[in-house]
């Protein structure tokens, strides 16, 4: 089931006494422990989110959800903030030369040193924004290279 933007959800989201989400869909069936996930988290992570069953079935797809109802979509987003974690690279303070390399870096959620496998971790996306995923799968984002400082961007230039 996908929703029309331009139509009331088919849909209600809420969270249940034990802290569960709860969809319950157009024919009103319930779904327990349902999640979200971003269809598209690189290219367009601000559209096509799926609620899934515990099983990873899709039952509602989402194309806009800023089209929501403002309670549906809080909810919605704040689920998908608590399984999400991309931390945003401020700062490049340093990064060995080779393969693996060791980065140390400065980002919204503190200080962090990692390892980067190989050249091939780092990907820019056509909207200029820049995913690094260190050796343990953990991803990183640079969400504008230009608002590095110096240093920062000549140490990654090393690797792009």
């Amino acid at each position: 089931m996908t929703t029309n933007p331009t139509s009331t959800p088919t849909f209600n989201l809420f969270y249940d006494d034990w802290g569960r989400l709860v969809l319950v869909d157009a024919a009103g069936v319930r779904h327990e422990a349902v999640a979200p996930i971003r269809s598209f988290p690189l290219t367009h992570p601000e559209s096509w989110i799926c609620i899934c069953d515990a099983k990873y079935h899709e039952l509602v797809c989402i194309e806009e959800p800023s089209q929501l109802p403002a309670e549906i979509r809080k909810l919605l987003l704040g689920a998908l903030a608590k399984t999400e974690f991309m931390p945003v690279i401020s700062r490049l303070v340093d990064a060995t030369i080779g393969e693996p390399a060791e980065w140390q870096v400065e980002t919204n959620r503190g200080n962090r040193t990692f390892v980067l496998k190989s050249e091939d971790d780092i990907r820019t996306l056509s909207d200029g924004r820049i995913i690094v995923t260190d050796s343990d799968g953990l991803r990183y984002i640079i969400a504008d290279l230009q608002k590095l400082d110096t240093h920062s961007r000549r140490t990654l230039e090393r690797f792009i």
